[in-house]
């Protein structure tokens, strides 16, 4: 008797970071919003709040926090742009350039603040 091995298919680990995403922008994101605002971020000259842009320029050069920042980003990126493919599939767009057109400009997004992240790590912004 002949098995057929099922193909595997790596759509899970997309469903797994949109559904990471969906928690990520339903519960996170607003948490973070609600003590930013409350902390007072202010802009660069003035040192009223909390937290004045030097504080928060320091926190951002913590090499964890930067990572935990990155990851946030890139699920949230993730997350937004599958929904826009499954959108632009629900409208009969059905293009293989869309599928790159999304994926990739999650990757861009994410490494541009990975970048960003990093020169300010390294000190350079």
């Amino acid at each position: 008797m002949l098995k057929i091995l099922p193909t595997r298919s790596d759509e899970p680990i997309f469903w797994l970071m949109f559904g990471t995403g969906g928690m990520i922008a339903a519960w996170v994101l607003p948490a973070i919003l609600v003590v930013m605002i409350v902390a007072g971020i202010c802009p660069p000259g003035i040192d009223s709040g909390l937290l004045s842009f030097a504080q928060a320029k320091a926190i951002l050069g913590n090499w964890f926090l930067a990572l935990v920042l990155f990851g946030i980003v890139f699920i949230l990126c993730m997350y937004a742009l599958h929904r826009m493919y499954h959108s632009l599939h629900d409208l009969n767009l059905h293009s293989k350039i869309f599928w790159y057109i999304c994926y990739g400009g999650a990757a861009a997004l994410s490494f541009i603040t990975l970048g960003l992240q990093l020169m300010i790590y390294c000190k350079l912004f």
